[in-house]
């Protein structure tokens, strides 16, 4: 069932066509027109294909000292997860030991966050080193 485009106003048939799926319903982007050119719409209407997006800022490489920073925090985690896989322990908040027999559930969870703040910065060198212009 087509709508009735008759009973729509220009504003609402420009909206209209411009929201329209041009490939699915030529039909009624055609109907659309018609109707525009019936109600004395002179302007030349050319549906907006594309939505209009801001210019995506390009990611700066980091320089050396957040690398070097990176590298630091990488180095840090990596050595409360090393000592936590070692002795069985970590420390949770407010000097709390979790042992892998005693809470394994908690255990894990704080070694993986270790991991992963072992993982974070790791990535961004190796992102920024590849997005460098020397590579």
């Amino acid at each position: 069932m087509e709508p009735d485009y008759k009973n729509y106003s220009v504003d609402e048939l420009c909206e209209a066509l411009n929201s329209i799926d041009k490939q699915a319903y030529p039909g009624r982007v055609e109907s659309i027109k018609a109707e525009l050119k019936l109600k004395g719409y002179s302007e030349p209407v050319e549906p907006v294909d594309e939505v209009l997006e801001q210019p995506k800022e390009e990611e700066k490489p980091l320089g050396p000292v957040e690398e070097f920073v990176s590298v630091l925090i990488a180095i840090f985690f990596s050595w409360f997860a090393f000592n936590a896989i070692q002795s069985g322990s970590i420390s949770g908040r407010r000097g709390r030991e979790y042992t892998y027999e005693s809470s394994p559930t908690l255990f894990l969870f704080i070694l993986s966050v270790n991991i992963l703040l072992i993982v974070m910065p790791l990535y961004a060198v190796i992102k920024s080193r590849w997005q460098s212009p020397k590579h």
